[in-house]
């Protein structure tokens, strides 16, 4: 066995990088792989590495960081200059999406050279003097240039491919009624709230975390979803409702995590759960997400076999209570990095692909994008790797809904102006895919327990913020054909990934 190792540095010298939870090692098809990751001073280390690999980590560009990786690298003696390496893989990337795309023709409408295709030559360019370079800080300081200039590439070739797409989608045709929804937390109504979501959102997204509901063991209180459910009745608003098998990290109550090791115990508290819960809604709910997290092996690890066992569990006692609602399977954290930290877990794609393969039969496929948080796995992306993951589903061959789009706008470098300016984006892109039917924003208000914290539309004094008019203004435009429009994805893409 030898191992990878990569010089982490700038112009200045060695560059902190971090924390190991954050980095992990990829595979082939850039699937997380357990592996031994060692992180000093301005040195990284793969250890007891036997075959091409990558490493994706965490990378200061600008004024902002993202998740970046390198290439799949051959193991060697001598270590690789990492910033060198990060920047040959946007370049890799923007030339296999040309390819991907058939984009190479990229060209303004009104003639002359597209804003991504120079931004390209200025990366390339850069990356050449860092490759010829013998000073390896110099190097370093060269492919910085080039990965702050390929990432602006990147973001620039999504959105014109995203653009290009929507204006194909819905340049004849208006966008499904069902296009935006709105998770809201069931504990808090008023009707101000009720009339912004009756006049604004298509689809009421209502968690069913097992914590909040059993508030005692034993005890439940559903006045608060009670009450959502019979206002949607009322409005006619379609309701998605789920997890029903939430294993996700706080999702449990506090006295089933003694069983937590012990699959048959759980499973069977579980589906007394569930049948509660799917017996006093089966009438209002048209779409169950049956599961989320169960491949994720975070509090509660479970083999293969049992993460489709829960799942085909859920679907059944659904089909038992009322055959003809809607199924959906979501995929958490669908870049995967757990699955190089957590023994036994499955990445998501691979995942949903078992399903399918064991006869597991759901309508849908939920994708969460929850971008910007400061918790493994939510980290910022930049847009092509969102629009990349979203690609990646196109072969399932099974409808896809953004099941949970979130940007923060409070906390680290997050904004208001940021979360609106993001909002701009990711919605076009995500509905720019015609195998995506509807995109729900994670969260209305900020409220406690949020994955993604301060990632509402409403702050906590109640006020909206730019994001919500920002949203609500791109479903108004998609109610009616495009035609010859300009399509809503923003044209100035310029600023980096979410």
């Amino acid at each position: 066995m030898s191992s990878l190792r990569f010089l982490a540095l700038d112009a200045d010298g060695p560059v902190a990088c971090g924390p190991v939870e954050r980095c992990c090692a990829l595979g082939p098809d850039d699937l997380p792989q357990p592996g031994a990751l060692r992180i000093t001073a301005g040195e990284i280390e793969l250890a007891a590495v036997d075959r091409p690999a990558a490493i994706a980590l965490p990378w200061r560009v600008g004024d902002e960081s993202f998740i970046l990786q390198t290439c799949l690298l051959p193991p060697r003696t001598a270590p690789y200059n990492l910033a060198v390496e990060l920047a040959r893989h946007r370049i890799k990337l923007f030339i296999a999406k040309c390819e991907d795309w058939q984009m190479f023709d990229l060209v303004f409408e009104g003639g002359g050279e597209h804003p991504a295709l120079r931004l390209f030559d200025e990366a390339r360019q850069a990356l050449s003097r860092a490759i010829v370079e013998p000073d390896p800080r110099m190097a370093a300081s060269h492919a910085l240039v080039s990965l702050a200039r390929g990432l602006k590439a990147t973001d620039r070739l999504a959105m014109a491919h995203a653009d290009l797409l929507l204006r194909r989608r819905f340049a004849g045709r208006a966008a499904a009624s069902t296009t935006l929804g709105v998770a809201i937390p069931p504990g808090r109504d008023g009707r101000a709230l009720r009339d912004l979501v009756a006049e604004n959102f298509d689809v009421l997204v209502l968690p069913l975390r097992w914590r909040d509901l059993e508030v005692k063991e034993g005890v439940y209180d559903f006045a608060g979803l009670d009450r959502w459910m019979e206002w949607s009745v009322a409005q006619k608003k379609p309701v998605v409702a789920g997890p029903l098998v939430d294993l996700s990290p706080g999702a449990l109550p506090p006295w089933t995590l003694a069983w937590r090791r012990d699959f048959p115990a759980l499973r069977d508290m579980l589906y007394d759960h569930m049948e509660k819960v799917v017996q006093r809604y089966r009438g209002v709910v048209g779409m169950w997400n049956l599961a989320a997290g169960v491949n994720v092996n975070d509090e509660v690890q479970l083999t293969e076999p049992q993460m489709v066992d829960l799942v085909r569990t859920a679907r059944l006692l659904v089909r038992q209570h009322r055959r003809g609602a809607r199924t959906m399977v979501e995929m958490v954290q669908p870049f995967g990095t757990f699955a190089g930290r957590n023994a036994g877990a499955m990445a998501p794609l691979p995942f949903i692909e078992r399903l399918l393969h064991d006869g597991v039969v759901f309508d849908a496929v939920g994708i969460r994008l929850l971008l910007g948080g400061t918790s493994p796995g939510f980290e910022a992306r930049d847009l092509m790797q969102v629009s990349n993951a979203l690609d990646r589903l196109l072969h399932l061959s099974i409808p896809v809904i953004v099941s949970s789009l979130g940007v923060p706008a409070e906390g680290g470098a997050a904004t208001t102006e940021s979360q609106s300016r993001w909002v701009s984006r990711l919605f076009p892109m995500a509905l720019s895919k015609p195998f995506v039917e509807s995109v729900f924003w994670c969260q209305l208000f900020d409220h406690d327990g949020a994955q993604l914290p301060g990632a509402g539309l409403i702050d906590t004094e109640g006020r909206p913020r730019p994001a919500l008019t920002r949203l609500i203004g791109m479903r108004r435009r998609l109610r009616k054909p495009l035609g010859d429009a300009v399509a809503v994805a923003e044209e100035d893409a310029a600023g980096g990934g979410a």
